[in-house]
């Protein structure tokens, strides 16, 4: 990875939003934790971009961030850096000619040959969205059961994103034959615009799955029937052959008993994966004390809780553990599954960390996402980032949007006595990677 240069983000602030109380932050709920995040606006970006005396990781790490925006981009501010583009940058180039528009399908076409598959996927999901042909291109990508699985999640979301009603029905005809990444994407896509439709496909889900996909089944089935049922498939198709026999809609009644969703919970925080990575502050300022509290700092509270959790990761998980201060101290090189022996030898890794140094969360973060099989991050931090390879709030969100493109990680945080803008930055990572975010003053 190049080290970004921490002086591009001092020119603007974003506003995140008005104070509410601290608590749990959802993803949709509209409520969000006070605080502003500094991330350099487009306008000064885009100038960064065009500077031909600037060095070529500042233009294209501005360019990093201009993508992470989302807005659109003039096309021959992004052709200027076309032959810094090489390597790992050439996939966020191929996302940046997408953000051109239509008159981007051309140099989007000429790099169509390409086999990196993160670029191939950049590609795919720009002519989709962009060429006059692009849902024939789509359908005829997803047939391609051979095809790279990121360019197959590109094509289906790329068909969503062009607004083709084609998306969910394909997205619903896949829950029973895809699996990973392109299952994920099928469900998010169903998530766009939920139909009762739906209900009998993502019963036969649930009742095939477990882990995070049953998870997520049973979040779309209780928003589309209002039923509070959890992950029994048998107890949803008893209520809908019900509704059929009765010739009514597949709705609860008002008063209709049930709970949420019963899942294992760090710190507040709803675990839904069986692939988790808990990244954890071990920086010196998690030693402070609690309010009113004798004993208890950060630290101690963060550490007996991940105790009190352990035994209760079901044995078919797999998980892993990385402190960050200022090195990364890392339980083990990969998710190891959640037996007895692995839970005694985290309990024991844990209870014996000391914490100080600085706080790299971006490396924390960056040690995660190295592990292919890892489907949700449970982040902790009392700070911002302050030590590593990038320490700017804004290329660390725009650097984990380009590590998540097509995996659908899910990104929850948990801010412990964080700053206002440590607070901010931590409820934007959440929102953008479907995850929750606690804040504990």
């Amino acid at each position: 990875m190049l080290t970004l240069l921490s002086t591009l983000f001092l020119s603007s602030l974003l506003q995140v939003a008005a104070p509410v109380d601290s608590g749990l932050y959802r993803p949709g709920d509209g409520r969000r934790p006070f605080g502003r995040l500094p991330v350099e606006g487009p306008q000064a970006l885009l100038a960064t971009l065009q500077d031909k005396t600037a060095k070529s990781e500042e233009r294209l790490g501005s360019l990093e961030v201009l993508v992470w925006w989302q807005r659109p981009l003039p096309l021959e501010a992004v052709r200027g850096v076309r032959h810094l583009s090489r390597g790992d940058w050439l996939p966020l180039y191929a996302s940046a000619l997408t953000l051109c528009g239509p008159e981007a399908v051309e140099e989007l076409q000429g790099l169509a040959k390409r086999r990196q598959p993160e670029v191939r996927a950049e590609v795919q999901y720009g002519l989709v969205l962009l060429a006059d042909d692009g849902q024939r291109k789509a359908l005829e990508l997803l047939s391609r059961r051979r095809e790279s699985p990121l360019v197959r999640v590109a094509a289906l979301r790329g068909l969503a994103d062009r607004g083709s009603p084609l998306a969910h029905v394909e997205a619903l005809r896949r829950l029973q034959i895809e699996e990973g990444h392109m299952l994920l994407e099928c469900l998010s896509i169903l998530r766009r615009n939920p139909s009762e439709d739906d209900v009998g496909p993502l019963i036969d889900l649930l009742a095939d799955n477990d882990g995070r996909i049953a998870n997520e089944a049973v979040e779309l089935l209780q928003n589309i029937t209002g039923y509070r049922i959890g992950p029994d498939a048998r107890s949803w198709k008893h209520f809908m052959l019900k509704h059929i026999a009765d010739g009514t809609p597949f709705r609860a009644p008002a008063e209709a008993p049930g709970a949420n969703l019963d899942t294992l919970s760090y710190l507040g925080i709803p675990i839904l994966s069986h692939g988790i990575a808990f990244v954890l502050d071990a920086s010196s300022s998690m030693t402070q004390r609690l309010p009113d509290q004798r004993q208890d700092t950060r630290a101690t509270r963060a550490v007996k809780e991940f105790v009190g959790l352990l035994p209760k990761i079901p044995e078919e998980a797999r998980f892993n553990v990385v402190f960050f201060e200022s090195e990364l101290l890392v339980f083990r090189p990969e998710q190891m599954p959640a037996t007895l022996d692995t839970k005694a030898k985290a309990q024991t890794f844990v209870q014996e960390m000391l914490f100080e140094g600085g706080t790299n969360l971006y490396g924390g973060l960056e040690e995660a996402f190295e592990d292919e099989g890892l489907e949700e991050i449970i982040l902790l931090s009392d700070g911002a980032p302050s030590v590593g390879n990038m320490v700017q709030p804004g290329r660390i969100l725009a650097r984990v949007a380009r590590w998540n493109r097509w995996r659908h990680v899910r990104i929850s945080t948990i801010s412990f006595g964080a700053s206002a803008t440590a607070r901010a930055f931590l409820y934007r990572l959440s929102a953008d990677h479907e995850g929750y975010c606690r804040v504990i003053d």
